[in-house]
């Protein structure tokens, strides 16, 4: 999942240069790979919750190992970046949309790109503190 964030910032970059050297065809096939990425980060991240759900028994209310609060946290700030992640995938088809048809600027790709490299370094927090500092609770 990382992994797919990160790659969707550096095509996100990518983008933005294509736009800013005027090359809107390039600007949206950027943008485009920049989705697939967020795309890939849901798909990887409800396969995630799917498998804790079902097979770990991990719900937002309780646990197998004995953490009261972790499901709850987890859901709550995974959910949370999940929900901005596809609000990002929404934007970013509007302005894929908007730059195809030449009516965005590359100001407005530069500003969508901000969004999404915020939402990435959200994730740059959410996963030391959930993946690593929680690595514990099973052993």
């Amino acid at each position: 999942m990382t992994f797919c964030l990160l790659s969707s910032s550096l095509t996100m970059v990518m983008g933005v240069h294509a736009m800013n050297h005027g090359r809107r065809k390039a600007a949206v096939g950027w943008i485009l790979a920049t989705m697939a990425c967020g795309a890939a980060f849901v798909v990887l991240h409800l396969t995630e919750w799917l498998n804790l759900i079902h097979n770990e028994h991990v719900t937002p209310f309780s646990n197998e190992w004995g953490v009261p609060l972790f499901g709850g946290t987890f859901f709550a700030l995974t959910g949370l970046h999940m929900t901005h992640v596809i609000i990002g995938l929404i934007y970013l088809g509007i302005i894929a949309f908007a730059v195809g048809r030449g009516k965005f600027k590359a100001e407005d790709v530069e500003v969508s790109g901000l969004y999404w490299h915020f939402v990435d370094l959200v994730w740059m927090f959410i996963f030391p503190l959930v993946y690593l500092m929680s690595v514990n609770l099973k052993g």
